[in-house]
């Protein structure tokens, strides 16, 4: 069942803005991460920003949390919302909780996420880091919905064709994943399951899927040199995407020592390897295949509908 929020998100979406505009009191914090994270996600024909009733100045910890998930927000600044014209904004969303959100005078569609300001929780520095992170979540799991990635057939050349891999492409699949330090020990298991980019013929791309319960580990992702700028890569995740949700899966896990700034465009955020679960933990790529300094990335499929 759909949250309130995913149903506006479906709003802005389908409204097809020019400009999106985020309000907040302060414009430090959440306003600053929601443009961020929404020029990150969104087209270029968008315009995106943000702005506060009484602007302060930008927060580092919305930077270090932005940064985390490869988004640089450091050159942005706090803006003032009598500074926006009013005429100029499609959609504008409102990101305060307890406190009073400045008002819009402007014709716009008008959305309210009340998030926590994440600069008044806790009280050492890990603690509100932690909490900018939960907001940062939120944020992205949230405009991944108003600016999802683009599909397959928008991003890949017409030559490519998609199909499940056969026994007889782990041969080729092999190598390509060498070509990249991509671990390939344990391929052949009967829990997993691949996806294969082919040009011409010619093996190009894949991805694997490896059940683990509720849960899917995300890996071998890889796609030659010559098809990365075709969308080839976008591609064959928006198929392994497609069949994650197909089969119901809860949530999407993966480890990564290069591509965190890519997922993270797809709608993955960083977890911490303690909170993963045990039965993606107990993959040979979590135990013993990728290193420790692997970052660790989850998409929520299926999120808690008691979330806030």
């Amino acid at each position: 069942m759909n949250s309130d929020w995913e149903e506006e998100a479906e709003a802005i979406r389908t409204a097809h803005p020019r400009h999106v505009l985020f309000l907040c009191v302060a414009n430090s914090a959440r306003s600053q991460m929601a443009e961020g994270i929404a020029r990150a996600l969104a087209p270029p024909s968008v315009r995106v920003s943000s702005a506060g009733s009484n602007p302060s100045r930008l927060n580092p910890l919305a930077v270090q949390a932005l940064a985390e998930i490869g988004i640089d927000i450091s050159q942005q600044f706090s803006k003032s919302v009598r500074d926006i014209p009013p005429d100029d904004v499609d959609v504008v969303v409102t990101l305060c909780a307890d406190e009073v959100c400045p008002v819009w005078l402007g014709k716009a569609l008008r959305i309210h996420w009340g998030l926590p300001d994440p600069a008044a929780v806790g009280t050492s520095d890990a603690e509100r880091l932690q909490a900018f992170r939960d907001v940062r979540d939120q944020l992205h799991w949230r405009l991944a919905k108003v600016f999802p990635p683009r599909q397959a057939k928008e991003c890949a050349e017409e030559s490519v064709e998609y199909g499940p891999a056969s026994p007889e492409d782990r041969g080729a699949i092999r190598p390509l994943l060498a070509t990249f330090d991509l671990p390939s020990e344990d391929l052949g298991q009967s829990n997993q399951t691949f996806i294969v980019a082919r040009d011409h013929g010619r093996l190009v791309g894949c991805v694997g899927l490896e059940q683990c319960g509720d849960d899917v580990l995300l890996r071998s992702l890889a796609v030659d040199g010559e098809s990365q700028r075709a969308g080839v890569g976008t591609a064959l995740h928006a198929r392994a995407l497609a069949e994650a949700s197909r089969r119901g899966t809860r949530a999407l896990y993966l480890l990564t020592t290069t591509a965190a700034v890519f997922f993270a465009r797809l709608g993955y955020v960083p977890v911490e390897r303690a909170n993963v679960p045990p039965l993606v933990a107990a993959t040979a790529e979590f135990k013993a295949l990728c290193p420790a300094t692997a970052t660790c990335m989850v998409r929520v499929l299926r999120p808690d509908p008691t979330a806030p």
